[in-house]
Parts: C-alpha cells; sequence; structure tokens
C-alpha cells in the first residue's frame, strides 16, 4: 500500500485514469473548507462554490449517471457538474456547486443525486443537478470517495480511499464510518449490487470482498490477480466483471467463489464500464475500448480522440457515452465527426 501523500493524486493515478504535470497540478487547486457540513445542520461553514467556466464540458470529468427522467449528469475536476437533456448531444454546466473538490462519483435513486470526491465531500441534488448542498466534507481525512451508492432514498454507501466505508440511513443528512476490513485500509474502488442482498467491492492490491446481508458483514475473496481492481460491472445471469490494472479483466458466475482470468488483448489499465442488451463496454486510458459480446469474446479497440477514459453510460440503445479527458465522448463514433463545441465529442 503506498504511503498517505496525496490521495488525490493516488485516485488521480490510478483510479480514474492517471494524468500528468501541470494539468494533474492544476487539478489540485481547489479551495479546501476546514470542517463538515451537513445539509440542514446549525455548522457555519464558508462553502467554495465551483466556478462557472465555459470549457467546463471539456475539462476532466470521471463520472457520468442518467436520471429517471433522461437528464445526463457528468462530474469532474474542480467541483463541475455538467447536464444534458438531449442524449449527450450538448451539455452545459450546473450553477450551484458548492464544491471545488475534483467529484469522482455520481448516482441517483429517483429524482435525487449524490456526488463525492476527493475531501471526502459528499454533495446532493433535488432538482435535477440544477442545484446542490453541501452533505459531508472532511479533507482532514485525506480520503477520496471513489463510489457512492443509494439502494433507496434513505440507504446509501460512500466508499474510497484507504478503506473509507461511510453510511447513511437518512439520504445523507448524516454518515456513519464503518469498516470493511479491520485489518486493513486499501482503497475501495467500486461496488456491485446483485439479488437477495449480495454486494461485491472491487479494491486495490487483490483485496475484494463480497457481502451477503447488504453490507452488515463482509469477507474476503480470493481472487487469481493480487493487482488493483478499478471496476465492477454486473452482466447477464448474475455474472460480474472486475477489472482494472495493466488491462486485467476477471470474470465470476458464483458470487466469487471462482474466477476466470479474461484475455482482452490490451495492457491499458481500465477505468469504467457499461453493459446494455449483452454487451459490455469496459474504458481506460488512452481511449482503449474493450468489447465483451454475448458470446463472452472480448475484442479491443481504441476511441479516435486517444484520451483516457474514466466511466461508461450505455444509452440504451447501442449507443454509448464516456467521462474523461476533455469531457464527453460518443460510442460508437460517426465517420468525420468533431466535437460540436458542446463539450461531447464523437
Amino acid at each position: 500500500m503506498q504511503p498517505r501523500t496525496s490521495v488525490f493524486l493516488e485516485a488521480l493515478r490510478h483510479c480514474r485514469n492517471a494524468l500528468q504535470g501541470a494539468f494533474a497540478t492544476a487539478l489540485l487547486l481547489g479551495a479546501i473548507v476546514p470542517a463538515h457540513a451537513q445539509e440542514g445542520g446549525d455548522e457555519a461553514v464558508d462553502v467554495e462554490y465551483a466556478t462557472p467556466q465555459p470549457l467546463a464540458t471539456e475539462s476532466l470529468l470521471l463520472n457520468l449517471v442518467e436520471m429517471p427522467s433522461g437528464r445526463l449528469v457528468a462530474v469532474g475536476e474542480r467541483g463541475h457538474v455538467v447536464l444534458s437533456d438531449d442524449r449527450g448531444e450538448t451539455w452545459r454546466q450546473a450553477q450551484v456547486v458548492p464544491t471545488r473538490s475534483t467529484l469522482t462519483t455520481v448516482t441517483a435513486f429517483e429524482n435525487r443525486l449524490w456526488a463525492a470526491g476527493h475531501d471526502s465531500v459528499i454533495i446532493t441534488s433535488g432538482d435535477g443537478g440544477e442545484t446542490w448542498t453541501l452533505q459531508y466534507f472532511d479533507p482532514e481525512r485525506q480520503q477520496a470517495v471513489m463510489h457512492i451508492a443509494f439502494f433507496d432514498s434513505h440507504s446509501g454507501v460512500a466508499m474510497g480511499a484507504y478503506g473509507l466505508y461511510l453510511v447513511t440511513d437518512d439520504g445523507g443528512q448524516n454518515w456513519l464510518d464503518e469498516m470493511v476490513d479491520p485489518d486493513n485500509e486499501y482503497h475501495l474502488n467500486d461496488m456491485v449490487v446483485l439479488d437477495d442482498g449480495r454486494r461485491m467491492i472491487a479494491g486495490e492490491a487483490g483485496f475484494s470482498y463480497r457481502s451477503f446481508d447488504d453490507g452488515v458483514t463482509w469477507e474476503p475473496m480470493n481472487l487469481p490477480y493480487l493487482g488493483s481492481m478499478w471496476g465492477a460491472q454486473l452482466i447477464d445471469n448474475d455474472c460480474v466483471l472486475f477489472f482494472g490494472l495493466r488491462g486485467h479483466i476477471l470474470e465470476s458466475c458464483d458470487f466469487g467463489d471462482s474466477w476466470q482470468p479474461r484475455v482482452a488483448g490490451t495492457q491499458a489499465s481500465l477505468s469504467g464500464a457499461a453493459h446494455h442488451d449483452g454487451q459490455t463496454i469496459i474504458v481506460g486510458n488512452s481511449g482503449t475500448i474493450v468489447v465483451r459480446d454475448a458470446s463472452g469474446s472480448f475484442s479491443v479497440t481504441t476511441h479516435s480522440g486517444g484520451f483516457d477514459l474514466a466511466a461508461a453510460l450505455s444509452l440504451g440503445d447501442g449507443r454509448f457515452v464516456f467521462a474523461g479527458e476533455e469531457g464527453l465522448h460518443h460510442y460508437p463514433e460517426s465517420t468525420g465527426s468533431a466535437a460540436n463545441g458542446e463539450g461531447a465529442h464523437e
């Protein structure tokens, strides 16, 4: 496990497509608020809001989600939140976002959104992402939230760097510390939820976990690869893919009792995935796109932009939107297409 220097750079380097040099340094410049903040709480804090930027839609974006209304919401560096109401063709920046910390993850349950990221920040929106409220913020922890999930309007978890595992039963008004593995503090990077109370966590350095009781208790799984798994994707028939460092992909169809390595034909680290109608798309560094078809065969292609890609979202019609460097990108790409000037690239 690496020393606790900069959780930001750790997450940037490993979990969300490493960037280097001045660009990575620039991501560290968000102002820090030295306190927790909870929605509706009595504690007064000076909140630094994300600054409206004309090129926010083309900045580093790390995760995205679709709401029941069909609106797409993407989040990323400097607290940027961008919205699309036309299936990702055009994007605009949300104007009221109470953080400048990098946001790494976003989720929706019914009409409410939650996003989270570095400095252990958690924010929420009840109006489709137009305006947000700060629920939690603790930069002194030096722990980034890498994945947030809600199972109903009240119950949720936020997990991430160095074993961070926060739970709420009141919609995020209060977050309590719990532990997945008391003996280790490796990063918890992603989670998939199956039926009957089963959950699986993809983690760092071969440490991944499963729960049979909705996350009340956890046990480690034996993976054939001891490197880091950056993501997890539920596919057909209760099968799960874990993927991560140097193009490694593992598949289990028995809730982690056994794992089969899958040869994808790439050495690129893989960060995000989406599944639709038997097809799974996994994205990663340098525009890498791994396609698993309904037969279980893998193939590799590359997005023409060559951007590092962090996350994927299915539009439900065979098309996908990717988040990463320089904003949002479509797949499949249109022949001869170019950026549309609103932050979405074909």
